[in-house]
């Protein structure tokens, strides 16, 4: 799905709002408003893409108008008792936990900070005295946690974490005086009081906008402010580097209020030195940012205005007008795929040669990838351990050379990607059409997936992301990471962001702009395809017996699945035969 962000101007000004509150307390309140629009029926700007079946998937985003009761500490209470009632005041988000202060020594109430981190469990707590005199330690079924910037991260492994807190008594009242900052809040009450919400930045050329998925919890109408607050605070850490912000460094709200006039204009203003020493395009750019972060969230923007000092800053005229920001690119309609061992196209209906494409059948090729021009191919030799790039009109070149190598994946730019499936941590990306001819590979170590056997790299639609799937000693990881780059030249692997599943995945690949499918692979048992989704719910799709490979366009409802010899598309959940005698067909990416 691609969508052009239009901006517009408004001669109308913002009224001067005095007074500042806490940034996370007006962040966390601010973000409320679009829960209560998705709830309502609002709908966000309408965007276009290839045509696809339409996705039932809903976001988990749920009514904030619960009242949780808060309950001040009653004179008398054990230590436990105290503990428990902190821990349950974790909802007070409206008033800046005032009643979990009050389960505080006087020194921590002050110093405790609940914004650091929001910690999700499941089912009960249990809390034992600890090593130490009047030390207690709690111990929690970690479902999840998400940081001070709104980034969530599932648990790993077990999911038990502990917390230790020591008690003092002040005026012979049991009190917290040792407490780790942030909040403890159980999967229903998160998912009550937190809600999804996607910022845009670009990736470094200003072509894509890259979805930066934050978790925020509120119960405010200020929902335009904390968005912009947001960005203006950069994107999540496993994203810096690979995407960039038209933003300047040091620019900040000049004060802490983004009206929408009635003509649904949000008028920013922010601190004139920073912003007068742009260039119009870059304040086109900025603006373009903005637009679609707010129209993604808010049904009621329809542009931004910049302002320095209350005045209206020049956005250039018809001239400078910028190119439109590509939201969730989209990939062509016709795979590449294998029959009879050759390289052919499928376009969803009909088996086509590939005119001017040699012969690849001594090669022995397998898991085939295509460029999104079309025009370059790919795909993996042999036992694996080679992968040939091929064009029409010319012989195959061998282009990457490792042990076990994930199948190829192509980036936007035409870059073509693979990583060692042997533990060395070993990523491999290389431009088949440097000039004309095969370029020089870039060989990256990543550290973190070091002693990780890979067994699927797929780059993002917009070329600042990939998708790693991995295991070590049998335990499966989804991981997605960002890219960094000088120029085009890729330099190193993020530190990841984790991605809960289920089973033990081996195939990976894009679904969209912030979510993918993976599935482990099987001749002869039943799999199931999961899509997984930094906004979403995952969700499984049925049961096919003898998957062996998936493709994907955009949505859940274009995963296709794959067997030996048939090509199957899924239609209300039930997979229906499309293709037969046709091997692992595959979109462009």
């Amino acid at each position: 799905m691609s969508s052009s962000v239009t901006t517009r101007q408004s001669p109308s000004r913002p009224s001067r709002h005095k007074g500042a509150r806490r940034n996370w307390l007006a962040l966390a309140l601010a973000m409320a408003a679009v829960v209560l629009l998705a709830i309502t029926g609002c709908a966000v700007i309408p965007t276009h893409g290839s045509v696809g079946k339409s996705d039932p998937l809903t976001p988990r985003n749920n009514e904030v108008n619960v009242g949780f009761q808060q309950f001040a500490p009653v004179p008398g209470a054990s230590p436990e008792s105290i503990i428990r009632g902190f821990i349950d005041s974790g909802t007070g988000l409206s008033d800046d936990f005032q009643f979990a202060r009050q389960y505080l020594t006087p020194g921590r109430a002050q110093s405790w900070a609940p914004d650091k981190r929001t910690l999700v469990y499941k089912d009960t707590f249990s809390v034992a005295p600890g090593t130490e005199k009047d030390t207690f330690e709690l111990k929690f079924n970690v479902v999840s946690s998400v940081d001070a910037t709104g980034v969530l991260t599932p648990a790993k492994g077990s999911g038990t974490e502990s917390l230790t807190m020591k008690m003092v008594q002040v005026d012979g009242e049991w009190r917290i005086s040792e407490t780790p900052d942030g909040v403890v809040l159980t999967e229903a009450t998160f998912q009550t009081l937190f809600s999804p919400f996607s910022l845009y930045f670009y990736d470094p050329t200003f072509t894509y906008g890259v979805p930066d998925v934050r978790w925020l919890a509120g119960r405010s109408s200020r929902t335009a402010t904390a968005i912009v607050q947001a960005m203006l605070a950069g994107p999540a850490p496993y994203l810096q580097g690979a995407v960039v912000s038209a933003f300047p460094n040091g620019i900040a709200l000049e004060r802490d209020s983004v009206p929408v006039n009635e003509s649904g204009v949000a008028e920013v203003g922010l601190t004139a030195q920073p912003l007068l020493e742009t260039s119009v395009k870059q304040r086109q750019q900025m603006q373009a940012q903005l637009l679609v972060t707010l129209q993604k969230s808010l049904n009621t923007v329809t542009g931004v205005q910049f302002l320095a000092d209350d005045r209206e800053v020049d956005m250039g005229g018809a001239g400078d007008a910028i190119n439109p920001i590509t939201i969730d690119n989209p990939v062509p309609p016709t795979q590449v795929a294998l029959a009879k061992n050759e390289l052919v196209t499928f376009d969803g209906t009909k088996i086509s040669t590939i005119a001017g494409m040699t012969s690849v059948a001594d090669l022995l090729p397998s898991a085939p990838a295509m460029s999104y021009s079309g025009k370059s191919f790919a795909f993996r030799s042999g036992v694996g351990n080679q992968i040939y790039a091929v064009s029409p009109g010319q012989e195959p070149v061998l282009a990457i050379s490792a042990v076990a190598l994930t199948p190829p994946s192509f980036a936007p730019n035409g870059w073509l990607w693979s990583a060692a499936g042997d533990g060395s941590g070993t990523v491999i990306a290389v431009n088949p059409d440097d000039g004309g001819a095969l370029g020089k590979a870039v060989v990256m170590t990543v550290p973190w997936l070091v002693g990780q056997e890979v067994t699927s790299l797929r780059i993002s639609r917009d070329g600042t992301r990939a998708l790693v799937v991995s295991n070590a000693k049998g335990v499966s990881v989804v991981s997605v990471t960002g890219i960094f780059k000088s120029g085009e030249i890729p330099k190193e692997l993020t530190s990841p962001l984790s991605l809960s599943h289920s089973g033990s995945p081996v195939l990976g690949l894009w679904v969209g702009e912030s979510s993918v499918a993976v599935t482990a692979t099987s001749a002869t048992a039943a799999v199931s395809i999961e899509v997984l989704d930094l906004a979403l719910e995952p969700v499984a799709l049925e049961e096919l017996t003898g998957i062996e490979w998936i493709s994907a366009s955009t949505g859940v409802r274009n995963v296709h699945a794959q067997t030996a010899t048939q090509y199957y598309s899924n239609a209300s959940n039930t997979w229906e035969v499309v293709a037969k005698d046709l091997r692992q067909a595959s979109f462009a990416g």
